[in-house]
């Protein structure tokens, strides 16, 4: 509980992706931990997929595969 009321620190997040394949494990665990529907947390999700560098779809990509799992 102290960890989730802390300050979100985007680039501590970001910097510990050291390739790109954490880059995609990183986005796919924020996907699962939000609530897609608070604009807040989608504009995270956006901030976060410009900020590890990954591409539109694979974004996309990834997006899918964890609403799938979600249903």
């Amino acid at each position: 509980m102290d960890e989730r009321s802390k300050p979100l620190d985007i680039d501590a997040i970001v910097g510990l992706a050291d390739t790109p394949e954490q880059a995609v494990e990183i986005y796919a665990a924020s996907c699962v931990a939000i609530d897609p529907d608070d604009p807040a947390e989608q504009a995270y999700l956006a901030m976060l997929s410009a900020r590890l560098k990954l591409a539109p779809e694979l974004k996309a990509g990834i997006e899918r595969e964890v609403a799938a799992v979600s249903e």
